[in-house]
Order: structure tokens, then sequence, then C-alpha cells
């Protein structure tokens, strides 16, 4: 039997794994930056790279500020906004404004113990433009993938209902069918401009498109259709304002759609990275095996294992 659960439904939660955890830091004092990694493209994510006192390996830590909604606004039409005069002309007025401490928060996520795979995730590189053959895929980069399949007990602790349930906007549970939507660690579930979730599978054998055929049609549509409406009921967001796409190469290879408003650019969707969720389900319509004989073109970072592998057999040009 399976079931779909909104985030109204009437089950009891189950125990999340880090309910009562305590996290790596307690005050920022204790982080030593090492090496600055880079920023995201609209500058407001600085990526870090360091240590922290009395812990053991590296971390990754990512400074990230807010946007600026409507609520936000109202908030900095406080008395204790602070407001200087800079620069008058004629009808135009500069101040410098510094609004409530309350108001400022700096999302601040921290990565713990860092991996190597990590830490080049959040390492601004070159890049470089590849055009995968089906032929390439079989003979390098499927055993790339199977071979770097990694740990993913974080998703699997997700689709369990073990980590972050408060997060889980919607869920279907069966083992060849299901999946959960969650509000990614990126959102603070408060903003609507900024709303980013992940939708994620329950079957394992699926990694990326390349996996996909027909018998997984309506699996994708009950998916889109259930997640646009939960993320309509819950945050008042229509589909005419959401992009709706995978990654390839995604970040990790457990099948998983992004949820992004159209507003939101952090990760936005760009050529040589994304494919729209309804070009996936249309291709298929028209080809059953349409993604085992597509050449699929995307970038890769310099320095990422798959790139390393892709120059051995010779298929990156880096001049």
């Amino acid at each position: 039997m399976t079931s779909v659960q909104t985030h109204n439904g009437s089950h009891a939660k189950k125990p999340r794994l880090e309910e009562f955890e305590d996290g790596p830091v307690s005050d920022m004092s204790s982080y030593t930056i090492s090496q600055l990694l880079g920023q995201s493209d609209d500058g407001r994510v600085v990526f870090t790279l360091g240590e922290i006192a009395g812990k053991e390996g590296p971390a990754v830590v990512l400074f990230e500020v807010n946007s600026i909604d409507e609520e936000k606004v109202k908030d900095f039409l406080s008395p204790k906004s602070e407001l200087k005069l800079k620069m008058r002309n004629d009808i135009f007025y500069i101040f410098h404004l510094n609004p409530p401490a309350w108001t400022n928060t700096i999302k601040t996520t921290v990565i713990h113990p860092a991996t190597e795979k990590i830490i080049n995730k959040f390492t601004q590189k070159p890049q470089y433009f590849v055009e995968e053959t089906p032929e390439m895929y079989e003979s390098v980069t499927l055993p790339y993938i199977l071979e770097h399949l990694g740990d993913h007990q974080w998703v699997y602790n997700l689709l369990e209902g073990k980590s972050e349930a408060d997060r889980v906007i919607c869920r279907k549970e069966d083992p060849e069918s299901g999946f959960i939507l969650a509000a990614d660690l990126k959102w603070d579930m408060t903003s609507r401009e900024n709303l980013y979730c992940l939708a994620i599978v329950e079957r394992r054998d699926l990694r990326s498109v390349r996996d996909l055929n027909r018998s997984h049609l309506p699996m994708l549509k009950e998916l889109r259709d259930t997640c646009l409406a939960a993320i309509k009921e819950k945050f008042g967001v229509p589909k005419s304002l959401l992009r709706v796409y995978f990654h390839y190469q995604p970040a990790y290879y457990h099948l998983h759609i992004h949820f992004a408003h159209m507003r939101y650019q952090v990760g936005a969707p760009v050529i040589g990275k994304s494919i729209s969720l309804l070009d996936v389900i249309q291709n298929i319509e028209m080809a059953d095996d349409y993604y085992k004989r597509a050449t699929l073109c995307y970038y890769i970072k310099d320095g990422h294992a798959l790139s390393d592998t892709l120059d051995k057999h010779g298929m990156v040009v880096r001049e």
C-alpha cells in the first residue's frame, strides 16, 4: 500500500538523528580560516576552509547573507535603525542604513569533518565543457559513477524520516515510486523568493537522467504534480513561478529533482548543467531510450575526480 502525506498529515514524526546533538562549534571564535575557497555567482555566499579548535579534520564553512524580503524591509523601519546621509545630488539621496541586529542574521553552514570531495565542491576552479556521447557514458562515466557512488547515508536518513523531518514538505511511501520533497538547507523556509526544494526518489537504482525510461514516467509525473501542489498549498507559490529541473552531472548519484523559485539565483539552471523535468518527460515520451542514445553536454570543474578520469581518456580539451 502506498500513501502520500503532506506537511499537515496526522502521522507522528520519526525521531531525528540531530535532535539532541550539539554542533561542532558553539561560537565562531573557535574557527580559524586557512583559505577562502570562493563565493557564489551573486556574491551572497562566501566559501571558506579552516579548522575548529579541539576538533580533528578540516571544516568548510559557508557564510550567506540572506536576501531582503518584504517582512525584512518592514523591520528596517525601526527607530533602532541608524541612518547616515552620504551623498546628495538634486533629488537623489544616498544613505548608509545600519538596521537592528536581529535583521542582520548571517546563515552559517558548517561541514565537519569536510572530505576532499566537499572541499573540491566549494573551491572555485576553471570549468571545461564536455560533450558526453552514449559511448563515453558507458565506457568512462558509468564506471566512474559505480566506483564513486560514495556514502549516501544522509539521503537514506532523509528518506527514512531519521533526519531533517521538520524540513519535509510532502512524502509518498512506496519502494518503487515513492519520493519525498524537502526544503534544501540553502533555504530558510521563510522567504518565498528564495524557495529551493529537492524531491528525492526512494529507489536506489536510479542515479541520473541516464537511467530513466518510459517505465518511470508515471513516477515522474506524480512526483511533479504532488510536489507542485504541496508547494502551492504550504508556501503559496504557483507552478508558473517555479523552475523544476535535474542537474547533469548531479552533485550526488541518487536521483533527485530541484524545485526553485524563478527569482532564486543560487544554482539557477544554466546550459551545460540543468535539464528541465518537462523536457525529460517529453523526450522519453518521444523515445523510450532517449537518454541511452542522447549526447549530453555539461561543465566539469578542473580537479573534479570525473574531470581527471575524462582527461586520462583524452576527453577534456584544456587548451
